[in-house]
């Protein structure tokens, strides 16, 4: 009878307060060793390093940007990672993106209609792609924001609570999730196409052709 083996990806962190190394890769292959250094002391469970022992350690760099002044400039918009690189300690960078794709695809669906000939497709587009951007940044931003919040938790660096977990876990078990798990992302789309239209009525300039 032969054994079927499986592989199961195992993400561990760990707060390094050196810089990433590696100025052209998100990955770094380590050793053993290495990875089994940072699981030394009393307090690691022996089975968890009898577990690391099956493991090939691949060191990830976490990288976010936390301020993005604007989504959108002239003709050109950003959506995704491009416009808010998160960290992943709320497991919502991915679902932001197609919360971008989704209000985006709605506004680019209007746009398409505009004919060539219309003397204020320049002006329309823009309202478009601010509309979008007013509708998707605040609560992109605020995701961006709060998952580096919950990493400093994690980490027990949170700068009210420290390392107080019998804090740190009402903070996280009193909502916390609540406004990215329960959003109505069909308002958004609402929201925008109104905004979009709302601009297309009232004189837009852009600097950028």
């Amino acid at each position: 009878m032969s054994r079927q083996w499986q592989e199961f990806n195992i993400l561990l962190c760990k707060a390094d307060p050196k810089p990433w190394g590696e100025h052209n890769a998100v990955t770094e292959k380590v050793t053993f060793e290495e990875m089994m250094a940072d699981f030394e002391g009393p307090g690691v469970d022996e089975r968890l390093r009898r577990l690391l022992a099956m493991a090939r350690p691949i060191k990830w760099g976490f990288f976010h940007h936390l301020n993005t002044s604007t989504y959108c400039r002239g003709r050109a918009v950003l959506m995704g990672d491009s416009a808010h690189a998160s960290l992943p300690f709320q497991a919502n960078g991915a679902a932001q993106g197609l919360e971008d794709a989704l209000i985006l695809s709605e506004v680019l669906v209007r746009l398409a209609k505009i004919p060539a000939s219309d003397p204020d497709s320049l002006s329309r587009i823009a309202a478009g792609l601010a509309a979008y951007d007013s509708v998707r940044r605040p609560r992109a931003q605020k995701q961006l924001e709060t998952a580096a919040e919950v990493g400093r938790m994690l980490f027990l660096q949170h700068e009210i609570d420290g390392d107080d977990m019998s804090k740190l876990l009402p903070r996280l078990q009193s909502g916390h999730f609540e406004w990215i798990w329960f959003h109505d992302i069909n308002k958004d789309v609402e929201e925008a196409v109104s905004k979009m239209e709302a601009r297309e009525d009232s004189p837009v300039t852009t600097p950028y052709p």
